[in-house]
């Protein structure tokens, strides 16, 4: 009986800590292209466009992340690293979607934002999350 009581303890703490490791793994630049594609209603074109455009970004995202996870980029050089990653990838992204568009997916950032904070930005990208105050992406 004890055996049991124990088992059944075990199982039920690994399951309810499933959820909070997987919380940790920012999206993929797939994962984000394919949110993109269907909340923004992007055109074939646009999807091959900011394909490579995202990869980038998140790819350099997470090369900060793991330069602080490492120990090589301090916490406050890497919130400003983010920041000028998002306004970068902003700007190319501008060039792709329409104002309404690139409206639509800030708004999808700020949400992101919002219920993932544990970003190492307090609340932001990205990931992300996404979006380099974020991170999703790793939105």
């Amino acid at each position: 009986m004890r055996m049991k009581a124990i088992c059944a303890c075990l199982m039920i703490i690994f399951f309810t800590s499933i959820p909070v490791f997987a919380q940790g793994q920012p999206p993929s630049a797939e994962d984000i292209v394919s949110k993109m594609q269907s909340k923004l209603n992007l055109t074939q074109d646009q999807v091959t466009a900011i394909t490579p455009i995202i990869e980038k970004y998140t790819s350099k995202r997470e090369e900060l992340k793991q330069g602080v996870e490492d120990g090589t980029i301090e916490h406050s050089d890497m919130r400003t690293q983010m920041k000028q990653l998002k306004e970068d990838e902003k700007q190319e992204l501008s060039q792709i979607l329409s104002a309404d568009q690139l409206s639509q997916w800030e708004k999808m950032l700020s949400q992101m934002r919002h219920s993932h904070p544990e970003d190492g930005n307090g609340g932001s990208e990205g990931t992300s999350n996404h979006d380099g105050d974020n991170s999703p992406a790793q939105q």
